[in-house]
């Protein structure tokens, strides 16, 4: 692997991870000692990222990894919406037997996974979006278009982010109080849980688009429900 390649995949590993969160200032000289590589792969890779909106630049004061706030959320998940139920009605018209199986082994493997939730682990959150992301990715895989796929593959790594800086970084949402933290876990456990994702699975396998698409469309509002909980001052 190219050092521009290697500083590139390891610098974005850690942004997507929230190992570097949002603001954080991306310091050449700091970069350096934390990677072992060089000033040019690393301003490169800056470049790369910075052109996939994960990282932002501001005269006088360098790089910074990119914010994170509801706004954006909305932002992402509007796109979220629009590749993902496009894709779904794709694959629900050209899927064959294969495809219906990668969906059934998929969700079978993420049903075998705690939700995550505040506090968790970062290797607990890393195999749950893995499986998760998984799921959704036998779903649409039969979806027969590469521009849809690379698009919802950049806006999920986005997504990504932010749900990572939401479980990690204490300072990113507001305290909850009993009452709020009990309403919290339930849209997380509606949002996260199996039985949503069941539903979504029965109703594609059974080739009916108009349910299947309806579902999707719930889960990505729950999503957003979570964000209005933690950031309600944005929302």
């Amino acid at each position: 692997m190219a050092k521009t390649d290697e500083a590139f995949e390891r610098l974005k590993a850690d942004i997507l991870n929230a190992a570097l969160l949002a603001g954080t200032p991306l310091v050449i000289a700091t970069l350096t000692e934390r990677y072992g590589l060089g000033w040019t792969p690393l301003r490169e890779a800056l470049s790369r990222l910075e052109a996939e909106g994960l990282v932002v630049s501001e005269r006088n004061r360098g790089y910074r990894v990119a914010p994170v706030s509801a706004s954006s959320i909305r932002d992402l998940q509007v796109g979220r919406q629009a590749a993902e139920e496009a894709l779904l009605a794709r694959s629900i018209v050209s899927g064959d037997a294969e495809w219906e199986g990668r969906i059934v082994a998929a969700h079978h493997t993420f049903a075998r996974t705690p939700v995550p939730g505040p506090g968790v682990a970062a290797s607990a959150m890393a195999e749950w979006e893995l499986r998760h992301d998984g799921f959704h990715d036998a779903l649409l895989s039969a979806g027969k278009s590469d521009c849809l796929m690379r698009f919802q593959r950049q806006v999920t790594e986005q997504l990504r982010r932010h749900h990572r800086h939401m479980l990690f970084d204490p300072t990113a949402h507001r305290e909850l109080d009993d009452a709020a933290r009990a309403a919290f876990s339930e849209v997380v456990n509606r949002t996260l849980g199996l039985a949503h994702h069941t539903r979504m699975m029965e109703a594609t396998l059974d080739r009916d688009t108009t349910a299947a698409v309806a579902l999707l469309r719930e889960h990505i509002g729950f999503s957003l429900a979570v964000y209005a909980f933690l950031w309600p001052e944005d929302a």
